[in-house]
């Protein structure tokens, strides 16, 4: 089997890149970042440009593309229509094109898109976020079966490789002193490790398309999740106090019964992941 990943450098795609060249077996990997590499072990690739995708993914003749590519928060509200392009257009042509050549796509959604005022939001749920980001990241989700396509929405941490990464495990482990951790804001989404998991049980079950929710099998506040935080990944140095001035509920509920894919608790993911890091 081919896999072509699309966005192989950022936070979930550089993960996903190891994990399926190291731990699954058999399977021939591809990937892009915007810049490619002189190794040639990366496919250059601008995500806005459709002929360019077109033409990438018609030339490496993938069973699968898992994407992972995305404009993200505060760079969503200062390039909109880049946004729009990468978020919201993108996911579309790219199953446009996989029809064409009898691939699936497996695209990677965000909690984001609901405002996060009520929590336990459903695959049926309307999204109702209002920046960009979320607006942009809606409109790329496949709804209905989705002719074998597939739509993962979920929350994600994990390590980064990029310099200027915005991701709260990169700031929390770069942290001393004091920080805030929100009391009352409520997560409940996967480590980078814990998605690509979910992300192979997907390509091994084709049946399954459309919007699937993923989760952690529990839910915690941000405050919470900075101490476990700092008791996976021994860092000490850091003193947690809470913050009770913010609320915000994303948390998400899966209503599929074909979906079979159950996320770990947090001890268990978070050591996971902490070992995975120390491999290198």
């Amino acid at each position: 089997m081919k896999l072509l990943i699309i966005g192989g450098n950022g936070m979930a795609g550089h993960l996903f890149v190891r994990y399926f060249q190291q731990v699954m077996t058999g399977m021939d990997v591809v990937y892009t970042t915007r810049m490619g590499d002189a190794t040639g072990l990366s496919l250059q690739l601008d995500a806005t440009d459709a002929l360019a995708v077109e033409a990438l993914v018609r030339q490496v003749k993938p069973d699968v593309i898992l994407n992972a590519v995305g404009v993200l928060n505060q760079d969503a509200e200062s390039h909109p229509l880049k946004a729009y392009q990468v978020n919201g257009l993108l996911p579309h042509w790219l199953r446009h094109v996989a029809d064409t050549i009898g691939a699936r796509v497996i695209h990677i959604s965000s909690d984001c898109v609901f405002s996060g005022l009520r929590g336990k939001y459903t695959e049926d749920d309307v999204p109702e976020g209002t920046s960009v980001y979320a607006r942009s990241k809606a409109l790329g989700e496949e709804r209905g079966n989705g002719g074998g396509h597939l739509t993962i929405r979920t929350s994600i941490i994990g390590p980064e490789i990029r310099q200027g990464g915005i991701g709260l495990l990169k700031w929390f482990l770069e942290q001393q002193g004091t920080v805030n951790g929100y009391a009352r804001v409520y997560w409940n989404g996967v480590t980078t490790l814990e998605l690509a998991k979910a992300a192979a049980y997907a390509i091994s079950h084709p049946e399954i398309g459309g919007l699937v929710n993923l989760t952690a099998a529990e839910m915690v506040s941000k405050l919470e999740l900075l101490q476990l935080f700092q008791d996976a990944f021994e860092h000490d140095g850091v003193s947690i106090v809470s913050d009770e001035r913010i609320f915000l509920d994303r948390t998400l509920v899966s209503t599929r019964s074909d979906w079979g894919y159950q996320a770990q608790g947090y001890v268990p993911m978070l050591a996971e992941l902490a070992a995975w890091m120390k491999q290198g």
